[in-house]
């Protein structure tokens, strides 16, 4: 598929709405948006955005589930080099607190329901944290905000002038969005996506995944690489349709692929897993899947053979936030017994290496960290110089911490990581933070957690847990829980008198993996 390639993201909302005004961009339920209504839109809030003092390098965040309104300020924000904050609903009000201190955003859209009292209470305790301007979706809150519809109007009296001039100034190194992943240390940290690297990667990805207007669900939430990149600005570069659905709904969304012709699917596995199991999934017309694709985990074989009744081609991919898309791709024709372990192979249109530890590249069948260099790569961690130092080095390249070999024919293995994340249903969980939550509880003394293979998630969290008061395993699951996404929480919580130690006194998570090992088999 040939494709334009713009230098910003958001110059495809003109690019589209000029050449297909009334094709369908964004879709929720029986909410329809035509290009020429997302440009309008977009432009509208961009000016709003403006008069209210933001600024290029300024930050808005948003806290909303993935809907057409809320990817729409995205783009309104990134349009006049302001950067995008998402905040994901399943957030613990601690962790939503850690990403708005940090960013400190000009704007606050809390795009839920206004009558829903705890998110009310979540707005407010994250405006006291210094934000100037909080925009609720349905109406005003007195004392804390503005509706949607009031901010808009705010921008309509801005000179059509300074909103061209100020769009014309965005570069494509200007950060597009900021999004937040954990590191080792536990401290989340915003890593800048660049409007160049969305476009870039959004047009090679279109170029091997999409045909003529592509139908893509996104129920992936957009504060993930996933939902905001490798969905909807990928199928932004496409001149596509994103149907969204606002919660995970297996059934829901085999429903929604009939209703909708959608024409790809993109899940990480575990989504994949709960929705052929559900009786929609032999009982719906899926015939307008041309591809069915995941990203985030291995997808195990049984499930593959499943997928491929449906008579859509199968495909993957290897990319982190910190690349901004995918840099390896699965072919069309890759058998089954590939597709269960192979990211694929390097796009050409990226440079990509497996280094060892010295530095020197991997011979085909050797293990090397998998390295990436160019433009689309982060801008670096948000006021975290350190942090972007200890990722990408002097020479440009983003060390993934991903470990991999290139097997014969170029296809990638992942094998695994010099750094202790583990990711569970697709998500990204550092040990660090978790182990840092449950540290809180007054009962415990030390904690360590590691990754442990699932089958269902991909890996799970195991807690080993020394405790200095009485307390038990569920009783500590659910401070966890009350502290940390639902993903993040452990799956097992293993009650120690001590845990091992190597000669230099840290924990041998070496040996705790070899224990719950030995416990599962």
């Amino acid at each position: 598929m040939s494709l334009t390639h713009l230098e910003r993201i958001t110059d495809y909302v003109d690019h589209w709405a000029q050449r297909y005004p009334d094709r369908e961009a964004l879709v929720l339920d029986d909410d329809r948006w035509s290009y020429a209504r997302l440009r309008a839109h977009v432009h509208s809030c961009s000016a709003a955005l403006l008069a209210a003092g933001v600024r290029r390098g300024d930050r808005v965040a948003l806290l909303g589930h993935q809907r057409p309104e809320c990817y729409a300020v995205f783009l309104a924000t990134a349009a006049i080099g302001a950067i995008w904050v998402g905040l994901n609903p399943r957030y613990t009000s601690a962790e939503l607190a850690h990403v708005v201190a940090d960013s400190q955003p000009r704007v606050l859209f809390g795009m839920l329901d206004a009558d829903d009292q705890a998110q009310l209470r979540t707005l407010r305790e994250l405006a006291a944290l210094g934000v100037a301007r909080v925009v609720t979706k349905d109406r005003a809150v007195p004392g804390l905000s503005e509706s949607h519809d009031e901010f808009l109007r705010g921008g309509s009296d801005l000179p059509a002038e300074q909103l061209a001039s100020v769009r014309a100034a965005v570069r494509p190194a200007d950060p597009a969005a900021m999004i937040y992943t954990s590191g080792t240390t536990g401290r989340p940290k915003g890593a800048l996506v660049p409007h160049g690297g969305l476009a870039y990667c959004g047009v090679v990805q279109s170029g091997r995944w999409y045909g003529g207007a592509p139908r893509k669900l996104c129920d992936l939430p957009l504060n993930h690489i996933g939902g905001l990149g490798d969905i909807c600005t990928s199928m932004l570069t496409a001149g596509g349709t994103v149907v969204f659905i606002e919660r995970f709904d297996a059934a829901g969304a085999v429903r929604t692929v009939e209703r909708e012709r959608l024409t790809h699917l993109y899940w990480i596995p575990t989504q994949l897993l709960a929705a052929v199991q559900t009786p929609e999934w032999t009982q719906t017309d899926l015939s307008s899947l041309e591809w069915i694709l995941w990203g985030g985990a291995a997808a195990p074989l049984s499930l593959l053979n499943t997928l491929h009744a449906v008579g859509a081609r199968l495909g993957t991919s290897y990319s982190l936030t910190e690349s901004t898309g995918s840099v390896t791709y699965t072919d069309p024709d890759d058998p089954l017994d590939v597709l269960a372990w192979s990211v694929g192979r390097v796009d050409p249109h990226y440079e990509v290496s497996l280094r060892r530890a010295d530095g020197s590249p991997a011979a085909p069948g050797q293990s090397g960290e998998i390295v990436i260099r160019g433009d689309h790569i982060t801008r670096g961690y948000f006021r975290n110089p350190d942090a972007t130092r200890a990722a990408i080095d002097a020479d440009g390249w983003l060390h993934t911490g991903d470990l991999a070999q290139q097997e014969p024919g170029g296809h990638i293995r992942l094998v695994g990581r010099l750094k202790e994340m583990y990711k569970s249903g697709g998500y990204n969980v550092y040990p660090r933070e978790v182990e840092a939550a449950i540290e809180d509880h007054p009962a415990v003394s030390l904690v360590a957690v590691i990754g442990v293979p699932d089958p269902r998630w991909g890996e799970v969290g195991h807690a080993f847990v020394v405790l200095r008061a009485p307390a038990t395993a569920a009783e500590l699951e659910r401070f966890a829980r009350s502290r940390l996404a639902n993903y993040k929480v452990p799956k097992v919580f293993w009650l120690e008198t001590d845990l091992p130690k190597l000669p230099v006194g840290k924990v041998d998570k070496t040996e705790l993996r070899r224990r719950a090992g030995a416990d599962r088999a």
